[in-house]
């Protein structure tokens, strides 16, 4: 045989495998997608046998957040206090709770990520017409926090914004800064933030959505915990192991029901009752 037309044939039968091949994997795609599609459904009947409707359309897809261990870095919360209450004086000599003192108030930072930055009255107002949420974007935006407010509350003339922080595009749900404005004037910012380097840890798998909803009804169950209806499923972070210096960002699942919060540990399965 003339080697033009062995050519051809060859060239003939590699397409036709490659067409098979794509068949046997179009096939598989299909059937996956039809397991995963009963798999969730069987899921929502649990979940209705024991009690609890799943008030969302659709159950999220399954969690691909890496777990990631992140350094603690503390150099810029000297640089956070100065940008908020001006050129600042450190107090003591304490490493572990340094304080600093500047002209528009005091602040004070913790080992874990907590904080406390109380202002003198003037140093941080509202301007007119201005809402409470661009001011308090504003002030967040020099400390070099990123986040999403959470939570908004009034009580006579106080008004107390709540953002979570954000960390790599998905909830810190472990991290929130709580501003306080008496009237006008923003009179205190405190909570917990963390900052520093990652590093993605190998060797963890996590579980699909499905063994998460199962998982949290087994909680509930025995827990002792009533609940009726999820409203809300999230996804973001916790912390896990030392939180002085090196932490551990494990991807959860944070549901919010009719009676309460829970979170499910996408690796472990572990359910955890908001505190």
């Amino acid at each position: 045989m003339e080697w033009s037309k062995l050519k051809n044939v060859i060239l003939l039968m590699l397409l036709c495998v490659n067409a098979i091949l794509l068949l046997l994997v179009g096939s598989q795609a299909g059937q996956d997608s039809r397991y995963q599609a009963e798999t969730r459904q069987a899921a929502r009947a649990v979940l209705e046998q024991g009690g609890i409707s799943f008030a969302l359309d659709e159950i999220p897809d399954d969690l691909t957040l890496p777990v990631t261990t992140v350094t603690r870095d503390r150099s810029g919360e000297a640089g956070i206090a100065a940008a908020l209450l001006g050129e600042v004086t450190p107090e003591g000599e304490s490493e572990v709770r340094p304080r600093y003192t500047g002209p528009g108030g005091t602040a004070e930072f913790s080992m874990n990520g907590s904080f406390i930055i109380t202002f003198t009255p003037g140093t941080w107002t509202l301007e007119e017409g201005q809402a409470y949420e661009d001011a308090s974007q504003a002030c967040l935006d020099a400390m070099g926090f990123t986040g999403a407010l959470s939570d908004l509350s009034r009580n006579g003339d106080e008004t107390v914004l709540t953002y979570c922080q954000s960390w790599e595009g998905a909830p810190l749900f472990s991290c929130s800064v709580r501003l306080h404005w008496q009237g006008s004037d923003l009179i205190q910012v405190e909570g917990q933030r963390l900052d520093g380097t990652a590093a993605p840890a190998s060797g963890k798998t996590l579980l699909s959505t499905p063994t998460i909803l199962v998982r949290f009804l087994a909680g509930i169950n025995e827990g002792g915990y009533v609940c009726s209806r999820i409203d809300a499923m999230d996804s973001g972070y916790l912390f896990t192991g030392n939180t002085t210096r090196q932490v551990q960002l494990t991807p959860v699942w944070r549901f919010v029901t009719d009676t309460g919060t829970y979170y499910v540990n996408a690796v472990s399965g572990e359910f955890t009752p908001l505190e």
